[in-house]
């Protein structure tokens, strides 16, 4: 597009050509000066004008013709010469012509001595001959060109390059013969010393569910004293500024000119019912629309959703991604390939149904500045690179039904307490599927997401502390639509579960490796939270039976139970439960109101449905670890309209 220098040239020709008007014009340059960016992206982001109009009115500008990419695309042994990352950084591409001969190159970037450069080093023996085209139809040329390449960074680069640290050779023998020798013993030992191994076995369901209550209840006390650490850090920076000779009240937020290019990754999977809202819901971001980056994923298969998207004319920084098929088709297999075409210095995923707070990218790029200060300007050498920030999620349909309630319930106490108290203490903590931003560059040196496995998420936020960096976490919020029919959930959760047990396997296949690499936070957090969550809910039905048989049988019938294991099971599950019960409400309470934390009683149950699924989900990753069971959206918008109709 053109520069700001050639802005009144480029504006008139589109006066002339009655593409656009004088006062147009001027609204485009004043967003401009406010925003940044240059004239012709203001004006096709307003909607103005086309990206082909704009493109037309630029070939005149630098008297170089306008091309098709998509209906007359480049050469083979042209296009694959050049990397596909580079093409779309640099924004020009060989077209037609001989090496050494005569060339002609396809550019959407003026032609400047920088071009000129850098296509001079590309093919220093060519005789160059410039074509103008549209920065999409570089990107689909690219696209189709390096398929094979964009496939492979999508579903196979990690487990090649990193193979330890991926999830698709799935668990190694001693973890998959392990649980099963374990069973066996276990079975002989009830068979030969029925009551010891019944002692034996409650005593461990109980340890477990216990250090899974005692880890999550600590997490939840130690939030509040984050905002106290905050503030003092503040305090802190003031005082260091003021030593310095600096203004001691200078902050962190970017005026819109200065704010970088931000990508929105949106997966979307039969969710045809939902895809014109969650457009409109990312259009209500604060964030200046020439700078936002957003691209829609649809996977090939899914006709209806991308005539739905196509049809709805989406505005101008949105592009449709359409996901080639491969194995396996996973939602972070279609990120990864999104990633590829990511032009943003900062990227997050959205699901298709959420709504997230306006202000949310501004303060995920205020988060990274004040990381950058802190390390370079403030001196703090041995604070670890911030890889991620994270929002947290409420639900906006938490009080449609008991299911929600609970759900929502859960969360709170997940996202207000648990995370920002784990980030408190530098523990490392696990990502949620959505409104998770990432640095874009340090995403792709982790390796991006691993589509083996089924929680990509937590995965990444372990993966990045054993690389050297950390996440954190935000205060701003993404509402979503909490899952209201039990089918539904106990797949979600089946899926969420098994996860976690492929998350634990694959960073405890050199257990000591890993130890030495995130240190003991590192350990506490894999340890505390995504081993002991799904033995948690593995153990919870195990441990709500085997206490209440204890119980009947000490009581009624005389069994000869040790009186401290008796003892010990009993007060461990009533203070266990009484703990998470209380510590659910206050959370819940905090982020909806009473009505919705007072569904916190029900936790006994809702944990047996999570004891349903922990087991449905060990079955799975005996039988098939990348299973992908797919979460519907939009249940509870249709089953309103169903009511209002009848």
């Amino acid at each position: 597009m053109s520069t700001t220098a050639h802005a009144a040239r480029i504006g008139d020709i589109l006066v002339d050509r009655g593409l656009a008007t004088p006062e147009q014009i001027e609204d485009a340059l004043a967003r401009q000066r406010s925003e940044g960016g240059t004239l012709g992206q203001q004006l096709v982001t307003a909607g103005v004008l086309t990206r082909l109009e704009l493109y037309g009115a630029l070939a005149d500008q630098w008297d170089a013709p306008l091309v098709d990419l998509v209906a007359d695309p480049p050469q083979r042994d042209l296009v694959t010469r050049q990397p596909y990352s580079r093409i779309l950084n640099q924004g020009w591409v060989a077209w037609r012509g001989d090496p050494v001969g005569e060339l002609t190159v396809a550019t959407t970037v003026a032609p400047t001595e920088t071009l000129r450069s850098q296509i001079q080093e590309e093919f220093p023996q060519a005789d160059v001959r410039l074509v103008t085209t549209t920065d999409w139809d570089l990107w689909r040329a690219v696209e189709a060109s390096h398929r094979q390449e964009l496939l492979y960074l999508s579903q196979d680069k990690l487990s090649v390059d990193d193979p330890n640290a991926s999830a698709r050779s799935g668990l190694r023998l001693w973890q998959n013969a392990g649980p099963i020798v374990l069973m066996v013993a276990l079975l002989g030992w009830i068979v030969l010393q029925p009551l010891t191994a019944f002692a034996a076995i409650l005593t461990a369901a109980n340890a477990i569910f216990l250090l899974s209550i005692v880890f999550k209840t600590i997490s939840g006390i130690l939030a509040p004293l984050r905002a106290y650490r905050r503030n003092r850090d503040r305090l802190w920076e003031m005082q260091e500024r003021e030593r310095r000779g600096l203004d001691p009240l200078w902050h962190h937020d970017r005026d819109d000119a200065e704010l970088p290019v931000y990508t929105v990754l949106m997966p979307v999977f039969h969710e045809a019912n939902i895809v014109e809202k969650l457009v409109t819901n990312i259009g209500a971001l604060d964030y200046p629309k020439s700078k936002l980056d957003v691209l829609l994923l649809l996977e090939e298969s899914d006709t209806e959703t991308i005539e739905r998207a196509r049809a709805m004319r989406p505005p101008a920084y949105v592009r449709l991604v359409v996901v080639p098929p491969g194995r396996p088709q996973t939602k972070p297999r279609a990120c990864n390939y999104g990633l590829a075409f990511a032009r943003g210095e900062y990227v997050v995923i959205y699901d298709a149904e959420d709504q997230p707070h306006p202000d949310q990218l501004r303060k995920a790029v205020a988060a990274f500045d004040r990381d950058r200060i802190e390390r370079e300007v403030l001196g703090r050498r041995d604070q670890k690179p911030l890889a991620c920030v994270q929002a947290s999620l409420t639900y906006f349909n938490a009080d449609y039904n008991v299911l929600t309630r609970m759900f929502a319930t859960e969360y709170a106490h997940w996202f207000e307490a648990m995370l920002p108290g784990m980030d408190n203490t530098k523990i490392p903590i696990p990502l949620g599927g959505t409104s998770n931003h990432f640095h874009t560059e340090r995403l792709r040196e982790l390796g991006a997401w691993d589509p083996w496995n089924v929680t990509e998420d937590a995965d990444l936020g372990l993966r990045a502390s054993v690389k050297g960096y950390r996440a954190s976490v935000i205060d701003s919020s993404t509402a979503e639509e909490a899952t209201s029919r039990t089918g539904a959930w106990i797949r979600q959760r089946t899926r969420w579960i098994k996860g976690y047990i492929v998350t634990s396997a694959v960073n405890t296949r050199h257990p000591v490796q890993f130890a030495r690499r995130v240190g003991v936070r590192g350990v506490i957090g894999m340890i505390g939270l995504i081993m002991a969550t799904p033995l948690a809910f593995l153990f919870y039905p195990i441990s709500l039976a085997f206490t209440a048989l204890t119980y009947i049988g000490v009581q009624f019938i005389g069994l000869p139970m040790p009186a401290p294991v008796v003892l010990v099971s009993i007060v461990t599950f009533v203070v266990g439960n009484a703990a998470m019960i209380v510590s659910a409400f206050l959370a819940a309470t905090w982020r909806y109101n009473w009505r919705i934390g007072a569904f916190a009683v029900f936790s006994n149950v809702y944990w047996l449905l999570h004891g349903w699924a922990a087991w449905r989900a060990l079955f799975q990753v005996l039988r098939d670890p990348h299973t992908w069971e797919k979460t519907p959206h939009g249940l509870t918008e249709q089953y309103e309209s169903t009511v209002n109709v009848s």
